[in-house]
């Protein structure tokens, strides 16, 4: 038996914003804006609120969104009495905005309702409409059913959960995404490929997320590089579809090691979660594999060859193959080491043991112990190359 939940209403393609403003007024005539620091892709927004005449307050989200950032706008929005609360901007900006529409209508702290350092109480009443409109192609938080938020003080990134929480209209206009910044364009672009990765050789997949996950790999890996170095318009489109396929997987399916060690390792580091996630993606398949191997575990295996085969195009593809299309892309895109960000073994033990406690790991293939866990920290800060895959490779076959 499984479940497939998403977005009641989701419209795609260039220029669904502007042709969907309509939309918006189903939901009412007041209107709490959320957006990034830039707030010109906002402005098609504003003037369509200025000629419906409708009330709306705009708040700006400047970086990944805080506990106490979110306790206070929520306060905020409880007094002016949205009918609706409208996100517009990347991944930080969509789980601030669909933080905010699940709090205002809640009383009592933030905490009271979120996962690992809160006490996790469902949410007492439905959350506010929420609409969502993406201008990076990334998170997928326009399909998914929780917001990341970060603790600051117990230094981790939690997560805001209730299926009530799914968007109530998404808005995913792949022109939005033009002349973004190639860096941060890799950076979203493998995260989506870490959810779909991770999504499709976890633990509880299911047939639905299968196809899902299967659509937006082959997407994702004829495009990212187009989309990223040469801002191709079409590669742009299939990048904005595979985060969209990825934000259904990962709120239908589970995780992985990968985001469990990033839950960890961004409550400390300063780095953006998709590059954390990236760079933690390779290391994460090659750990697995090792262990599926040595538990026997032909599924697992079977899975990750599949993998390999949908990312490089070849029906012969062996699991390897997987990994270096992965560390070559990553390459590729040159994305900063998260070593640059001050990621240090100083911190792995501590790291290592708070990743143990998150929901994401739970999902993993299978189990990986601790001494698992630092071995991928340890590769990750050394920066494996190519031989270092042939000797896990040999190893591997004789394991």
């Amino acid at each position: 038996m499984f479940q497939f939940m998403t977005s009641s209403r989701i419209i795609f393609g260039e220029g669904a914003l502007s042709n969907s403003l309509s939309s918006l007024n189903q939901f009412g005539y007041s209107v709490l804006l959320v957006s990034g620091r830039d707030s010109q892709r906002a402005e098609p927004l504003i003037s369509y609120f200025k000629q419906q005449g409708m009330r709306y307050q705009h708040v700006a989200v400047h970086g990944e969104p805080v506990i106490a950032m979110i306790e206070e706008m929520a306060a905020m929005g409880r007094k002016f009495r949205p009918d609706m609360v409208l996100a517009i901007g990347g991944g930080s900006v969509l789980d601030a905005g669909k933080a905010l529409a699940a709090l205002i209508p809640n009383q009592g702290s933030v905490y009271d309702y979120i996962e690992i350092v809160g006490r996790n109480v469902p949410l007492q009443a439905k959350p506010i409409p929420f609409i969502a409109v993406p201008t990076t192609a990334g998170t997928g938080s326009e399909v998914s059913k929780n917001a990341v938020l970060r603790s600051a003080q117990e230094n981790v990134k939690v997560s805001l959960r209730s299926p009530d929480m799914l968007p109530d209209l998404a808005i995913i206009d792949p022109t939005l995404t033009y002349g973004m910044d190639p860096v941060m364009s890799g950076c979203c672009g493998m995260d989506a490929f870490t959810h779909l990765m991770e999504s499709y050789v976890c633990g509880e997949p299911n047939p639905l997320t299968d196809m899902v996950c299967e659509e937006g790999l082959r997407r994702l890996s004829g495009a990212i590089i187009a989309a990223c170095e040469d801002d191709d318009p079409r590669a742009r489109s299939d990048m904005s579809f595979a985060a969209l396929l990825g934000g259904m997987a990962l709120a239908n399916a589970k995780l992985g090691a990968a985001h469990g060690l990033a839950s960890s390792l961004g409550g400390r580091l300063d780095a953006p979660h998709g590059l954390i996630t990236a760079q933690l993606a390779p290391y994460v398949m090659q750990e697995n594999v090792l262990a599926a191997r040595e538990a026997g575990r032909a599924d697992v295996l079977n899975r990750y060859r599949q993998l390999a085969c949908i990312l490089t195009g070849r029906m012969n593809a062996e699991i390897i193959d997987g990994i270096l299309w992965t560390k070559r892309t990553l390459s590729r895109l040159n994305l900063p080491a998260v070593t640059e960000y001050g990621l240090c073994n100083v911190i792995f033990d501590e790291v290592a043991e708070d990743a143990m406690l998150s929901n994401a790991i739970k999902g993993n293939p299978l189990p990986l112990n601790k001494g698992r866990l630092l071995s991928i920290l340890s590769q990750m800060c050394e920066h494996c190359d190519s031989s270092d895959l042939q000797a896990f490779e040999q190893y591997s076959e004789q394991s």
